[in-house]
């Protein structure tokens, strides 16, 4: 999807689900997590992630699910570096 083609009236809330409601594809989501990863300049366990959210059989991956993800993991790296 490009970015001209998303939907700008869209509110995003740590419910919207970046497949269901922001339309995402495998291949974004993949995208998002090396984006993710260059940003922070981190590996992010992301496989770990997805099984985990598979075995859960959540029905999506949500925003709230990810930045939950993303601040225990960041938390995590900051600590193993102090």
């Amino acid at each position: 999807m490009a970015r001209e083609d998303w939907d700008n009236s869209i509110v995003v809330t740590d419910d919207t689900g970046i497949f269901r409601d922001l339309g995402f594809e495998s291949i974004d989501a993949l995208g998002l997590a090396s984006s993710l990863e260059d940003r922070f300049g981190l590996v992010l366990p992301f496989p770990e992630f997805m099984a985990k959210a598979r075995a859960e059989q959540a029905k999506d991956i949500t925003i709230g699910m990810l930045l939950d993800f993303l601040m225990h993991n960041l938390t995590r790296q900051k600590r193993g570096a102090a």
